[in-house]
């Protein structure tokens, strides 16, 4: 079974990625894909006079890289493999879209990530995957 689990660094993500370490101790033969997507600022929205999008991309994926890191470690010192990917642009299109084309046959992610104005109850990136996804959804609080 492959799951994907999205990474975002916070609280919420750490905690589902908890979960799926707890389920890949009990089933070995998961597959799992640790996924993080990284900002992607492009010269269509912002100006060089307003942002340098190079080194707002570059600092978007050092933290993104910062955040897989985090989360790799602790399925390392298990001693449960992982894949990882980072991608760059929306994170719930990205997730749909990975989840997708990868073949994936479940998604395990927190209910919300770092953005404070995230929806009242499922964040806007849950919600997206939750009705983009054709595979089975868990939503970690």
């Amino acid at each position: 079974m492959k799951i994907l689990l999205p990474v975002d660094g916070s609280e919420n993500s750490l905690r589902a990625a908890r979960y799926v370490l707890n389920m890949a101790q009990k089933h070995p033969s998961l597959e799992i894909t640790l996924l993080t997507a990284a900002c992607d600022f492009n010269d269509v929205y912002f100006t060089e006079a307003y942002v340098d999008t190079q080194d707002a991309n570059r600092r978007c994926l050092d933290a993104a890289k910062k955040d897989l890191a985090r989360v790799k470690k602790l399925f390392d010192e298990a001693g449960v493999p992982v894949e990882t990917e980072i991608l760059a642009g929306d994170p719930g299109n990205i997730i749909v879209s990975y989840a997708q084309e990868k073949g994936v046959d479940k998604v395990v992610m927190g209910s919300r990530g770092l953005n404070p104005l995230m929806g009242m109850v499922l964040g806007s990136v849950a919600y997206k995957v939750l009705h983009g996804v054709k595979v089975p959804v868990t939503i970690i609080k």
